[in-house]
């Protein structure tokens, strides 16, 4: 029997499945920087994430190469970040 300052493992656990496995990435990602491989390209602002992937922002040059997958585009709404 646990005391009631020991934390149940299974409490752990089940904070992790309770959100999606890309939530934790996209909120660590900064959006809105220049791409690093397409600085060229006039659409080299990073403003969309691939959830299959959770590899960073990419921008629209990038995302091409994630035709197949589940992408989504951030924006802007009064300086604040929006899905």
């Amino acid at each position: 029997m646990k005391g009631p300052n020991e934390e149940d493992d299974s409490v752990g656990k089940n904070e992790e499945q309770k959100w999606p496995p890309w939530l934790r990435p996209l909120l660590q990602t900064s959006f809105f920087v220049q791409c690093k491989v397409h600085a060229d390209s006039h659409k080299s602002e990073c403003n969309m994430y691939c959830l299959d992937c959770n590899n960073g922002a990419l921008c629209s040059v990038c995302l091409a190469s994630h035709r197949e997958h589940r992408a989504i585009q951030v924006k802007k709404k009064k300086k604040k970040l929006c899905l």
